[in-house]
């Protein structure tokens, strides 16, 4: 598994985060209360009707790497809540 940004608020190119040694047990997080969840520590949280609640958010670092050259919780929406109008997920 792995997560990866095409177009980063931080002006960093497009990225793959692979997932951090010995964390594959927390890739995906399956709950029928949440939407799509990546990562312990919520890597990225889509939340239910996303396209209109901020309580979507993100917080890669824990489960998935950092980006090279920043550490530390990497929010690559450029804030920890965002709202969405698309979400696609590949498996």
């Amino acid at each position: 598994a792995f997560l990866f940004t095409l177009k980063c608020h931080s002006g960093l190119a497009p990225t793959k985060m692979r997932l951090n040694q010995g964390k594959n047990w927390n890739a995906v997080y399956h709950n029928g209360s949440y939407g799509p969840t990546f990562g312990g520590g919520h890597g990225i949280y889509v939340c239910d009707n996303a396209n209109s609640n901020s309580n979507c958010s993100t917080n890669v670092g824990n489960t998935y790497e950092c980006p090279a050259g920043l550490s530390g919780r990497y929010n690559p929406t450029g804030n920890p809540s965002f709202h969405t109008s698309e979400v696609e997920v590949f498996s």
